[in-house]
Parts: structure tokens; C-alpha cells; sequence
């Protein structure tokens, strides 16, 4: 028989109603977070104008292919303060090579520099980069003539 003199609980002060609204309540909670922290983080990693870019391709193309008939190819050096890059193939004339380095995911870290020749293809210049990891890393003559469009490692 059942015992009905019991007085029961309300249904707010019983565990499983307050256990079933709970899961819900946790995801409606965590759905909010995830959503401030989208608003206050953007990505950045599609450019403004990604339409002009994609049409400056096919010059850099060009370029890079102007720099493969030349037989042009780089080692690159990078220390703490200083960015080094070998030049290998023809013997260039250029006093400067101007570089641009880019961060694959935070373009806060891009920059661009002026290497400047410190022997027989060799040219250098004092960086020092906010960020170890990948860097692309883009080089052109002061003519345009040609690009060398690479990767390197910073430690």
C-alpha cells in the first residue's frame, strides 16, 4: 500500500526535474560564451579585398615564373635580430631586396622590409620577429623584374 500521509516535495525541490533543467541550461550558458567570445575575436584571415588580390595573381605569377627562367633560388637564415637571404643563380646587381614577411594567421605580425646587400648575393637586415613558427615570406628585386615566394621556419 502506498503511504499517502507523506507530504510531499514542491517539484522545484525534487532532483530529477532540477537535473533535466539543468543540461539545457548549461548549453543556453555556454551557447552565450561562445557567442561573446565570436563578437570580441573576428577572424582576419580573409582579406577586405580579396578581389583585387586574386587579380594581382596572375602579375605575381609572371613574376615567380620570371625568377625560375633567371634560376633564381634562396636560402634563408634567420637569427634573433637578423633576417639573411642567399641568393642562388644569377649574379644580381641589386643593392636591395624588399621582402615581406607574413604571419599565416595573425596578420598583426606582417611586415615588410628592406634587405640591404652585404656581399656577392647576400643580403641582410635587422628584424626581430614577434612570432616563432611558419612565416611566408615574399622577395622581389627593386625593379620588379622578378618574386621568390617561399616558406621558412623561425625558432
Amino acid at each position: 500500500m502506498l503511504n499517502t500521509d507523506a507530504p510531499l516535495k514542491p517539484w522545484y525541490k525534487q532532483f530529477w526535474p532540477c537535473f533535466l533543467f539543468f543540461l539545457p541550461l548549461c548549453a543556453v550558458v555556454a551557447g552565450i560564451i561562445t557567442f561573446f567570445i565570436a563578437q570580441n575575436n573576428s577572424p582576419v584571415l580573409v582579406s577586405g579585398d580579396y578581389y583585387k588580390e586574386g587579380l594581382a595573381i596572375n602579375a605575381s605569377k609572371r613574376l615567380e615564373d620570371n625568377a625560375k627562367t633567371m634560376g633564381l633560388s634562396t636560402k634563408i637564415i634567420s637569427t634573433a635580430t637578423t633576417l639573411t637571404v642567399h641568393l642562388n643563380g644569377k649574379n644580381l646587381d641589386a643593392e636591395n631586396l624588399f621582402v615581406r614577411l607574413l604571419h599565416p594567421a595573425f596578420d598583426e605580425f606582417d611586415t615588410a622590409l628592406v634587405l640591404t646587400r652585404i656581399a656577392d648575393n647576400v643580403f641582410q637586415a635587422h628584424v626581430k620577429l614577434a612570432k616563432s613558427g611558419k612565416w611566408y615570406i615574399s622577395i622581389k628585386d627593386q625593379t620588379n623584374e622578378w618574386e621568390i615566394n617561399t616558406t621558412f621556419y623561425q625558432d
